[in-house]
């Protein structure tokens, strides 16, 4: 396959492009959330800012209502991470997931006796109804009197029988999980129930490799040009031989990055010019372009990735000026007030971009805290000595 060189400028732009970060789109809550690849979604209010950052007039009921509809859905899929996805888009990214969790498990259930497969399908029909993760993991727990899937584990894990028992993946949550400020346990349905008139019945069956090239194709359009291990970390598969498959499926175009790494491309996919201006943008916790990329020199300085990807696998809140991470931030509501926080790593990070930097923490406020009394924008210290203090 010939290779085109690609700087690192358009590489940036590119990816910001695809992301809905140079411009804001005018779609609906499905198209954008399907465009960028799925929105992360450990946070009940995490989506909600990831799209607001990528989509036009975003308000937090436009996300609730399609959520409430099963216009999109929240479920566990890529990385067997939780994220919200177009409904459209459920069934192929859950089977991709599912093969995956597993191959993870196979070894602990072999060892208790567990049938893997069995055991989900037998959880799927308990789910015809909402069910908590306690009833569903008493429920499995029944299905296999005397056994004891913890010891079966090595290491120990919690949630064992849950984690067993979801393998084979199929579920789904249920609003109130996912909606804006929602902090109530989860609810689990089988995901073809809770979308009967969003998705065919029976699910229809996809040969793997099909499955994982289908999948690729959506992260490439969602976060190309890519590495093979790029590729690998986003989608979630593990195995060399399984991703060249993928990939092989697929029409490709090669580009060779600044530091020599080959990426890959669809072969239909435009690149954006380095120089297209990036307009600043306040990104959520583990919003899905900081942690879907193995290789992140793309778009956040090495020197600066400690502050933003901590030990504890925590990923912070992200400020973005000039197509690149440039600070963090957080926000604290209160009875009384509201607050966005800006911590910018250096004063060449908002010294230029100041109103614009300050207006989109206002809107975020606006999304965010529209009912609060007192809303304000604060700077770092060092910031806040040449800057001052911004209110609104």
């Amino acid at each position: 396959m010939p290779t085109t060189p690609i700087t690192a400028d358009a590489l940036n732009r590119t990816t910001l492009a695809r992301q809905q970060l140079l411009t804001r789109s005018g779609d609906d809550v499905p198209a954008v959330v399907g465009r960028v690849g799925g929105l992360q979604a450990q946070h009940a209010d995490m989506p909600y800012i990831a799209l607001w950052a990528r989509r036009s007039g975003q308000t937090i009921g436009g996300l609730e209502e399609a959520l409430t509809d099963g216009e999109v859905v929240k479920a566990t899929v890529m990385r067997s991470t939780l994220h919200v996805v177009p409904s459209a888009d459920w069934p192929l990214l859950d089977a991709v997931s599912a093969e995956q969790r597993l191959a993870a498990w196979r070894a602990s259930a072999r060892r208790a006796g567990v049938d893997l497969v069995g055991l989900n399908a037998a959880v799927r029909a308990f789910c015809a109804e909402p069910r908590t993760l306690d009833e569903v993991e008493a429920f499995a727990a029944e299905q296999y009197p005397g056994v004891d899937a913890v010891a079966a584990i090595p290491g120990g894990v919690s949630r064992a029988w849950w984690r067993l028992a979801s393998a084979g993946g199929g579920l789904v949550h249920v609003p109130p999980s996912g909606l804006w400020g929602s902090h109530v346990a989860a609810r689990y349905q089988d995901g073809a129930r809770w979308l009967a008139d969003r998705v065919p019945h029976p699910l229809p069956g996809t040969a793997p490799d099909e499955a994982r090239a289908r999948a690729v194709e959506k992260y490439l359009r969602a976060f190309g040009p890519a590495s093979a291990r790029d590729v690998a970390r986003g989608v979630g598969i593990r195995g060399v031989g399984a991703l060249k498959r993928a990939l092989a499926l697929l029409e490709l175009r090669a580009y060779a990055a600044p530091d020599g790494r080959e990426l890959v491309d669809l072969a239909d996919a435009d690149v954006v010019p380095g120089d297209v201006p990036a307009p600043v943008r306040l990104l959520p916790r583990w919003d899905q372009l900081l942690v879907a990329l193995d290789e992140r020199s793309r778009i956040v300085d090495p020197e600066h990735a400690g502050l933003v990807y901590r030990r504890n696998a925590d990923v912070l809140p992200t400020l973005w000026v000039d197509g690149r991470v440039a600070g963090t931030w957080t926000l604290d509501v209160d009875a009384r007030r509201a607050t966005v926080h800006l911590e910018p790593f250096t004063g060449d990070a908002w010294a230029h971009h100041r109103a614009e930097v300050e207006a989109e923490a206002a809107s975020l406020l606006d999304l965010a805290a529209a009912d609060a009394p007192e809303r304000e924008v604060t700077w770092a210290a060092e910031a806040a000595r040449e800057s001052g203090r911004a209110r609104r």
